[in-house]
């Protein structure tokens, strides 16, 4: 026997379903849309920015590396500093401790003759009177000799550097060795003035007389202390006789190239011999004035 089934009606689905369903797709459909060219402007934009955010991490990645550098190199210096501070006080401890002593006018002219400091080079803004100054007091604390650092101001230009040394037979003595071991002498607002080594003397030829009659018998003079200004400006007198002499001397030989019998043959001879003995005794540097001195500062050791 069959049993009929009894056939369920299809239910239809609302429309209002329908219309829902498809809504997203009809809100998607109502997006705004980009023109072309400015999709690709602000793509261009963001790939400018993407790449100097890379060369600004480059540029940063450098700088660290610079900055540890610049840390090391500070590190470096700080420790060298320190050693030349460490250096420095050692040899202040070391002078304060020797027994420094004044020495006598010819022990310190042997010194001044076996030293080395006027052969070294000058050198402007690096190694200059200054560097001089300080090297002679440094060799002459190394030979226990006490030794003062001198600057000297001028009323004109800068001033200058020298030493001085307290002997015990001549007294205070001011020395000059830039660039040539010579004799200083200062005094204030009196021009600077200098005399090579071999040009102080305490004995040397008179200048007597007319500098254009330099042909006779010399005749000697000494002074009491040739490293006082007094003995300078004698000196200067001194050149300016033999810087005379030689000016009548050729004038004189000249006429007697052109037949003059005022003086003869063996009067010029003598005269020439004289003004060759002066300019030895003068010495080998024939100094020029510096300005006049306004102050002395001396710093023994």
């Amino acid at each position: 026997m069959k049993v009929k089934m009894k056939s369920r009606p299809v239910r239809k689905i609302p429309a209002v379903v329908l219309i829902l369903a498809g809504l997203p797709f009809l809100l998607s459909s109502c997006a705004p849309v980009i023109p072309a060219d400015e999709y690709y402007q602000l793509q261009a934009d963001l790939d400018a920015a993407e790449q100097e955010i890379d060369e600004l991490t480059e540029d940063l990645a450098q700088l660290e590396a610079d900055h540890r550098e610049l840390q090391e190199n500070y590190a470096i210096l700080n420790n060298d500093c320190q050693s030349s501070r460490d250096s420095y006080q050692k040899l202040l401890e070391r002078l304060e401790q020797s027994e420094l002593v004044d020495i006598s006018w010819p022990e310190l002219k042997e010194f001044l003759e076996q030293d080395d400091t006027d052969s070294l080079a000058y050198i402007a803004g690096r190694f200059d009177c200054s560097g001089f100054a300080i090297t002679l007091r440094d060799h002459a604390a190394r030979g226990n000799i006490r030794c003062a650092y001198v600057e000297i101001s001028f009323s004109v230009d800068s001033g200058h550097a020298l030493n001085a040394f307290e002997t015990t037979d001549m007294g205070l003595v001011y020395v000059d060795c830039t660039e040539a071991d010579m004799i200083g002498y200062v005094k204030l607002d009196e021009p600077y003035g200098t005399i090579s080594l071999d040009g102080v003397k305490s004995e040397f030829i008179a200048c007597s007389g007319d500098p254009d009659q330099f042909w006779g018998p010399l005749d000697y003079k000494t002074h009491a202390n040739p490293f006082s200004y007094s003995y300078y400006t004698d000196y200067q007198r001194r050149v300016e006789f033999r810087d005379a002499s030689i000016e009548a001397y050729n004038e004189a030989v000249d006429q007697y190239n052109h037949g003059s019998e005022q003086w003869s043959y063996d009067r010029l001879t003598s005269w020439r011999d004289n003004i060759n003995a002066l300019d030895e005794d003068l010495g080998s540097h024939i100094p020029l004035d510096a300005g006049q001195v306004k102050n002395i500062e001396s710093y023994w050791n």
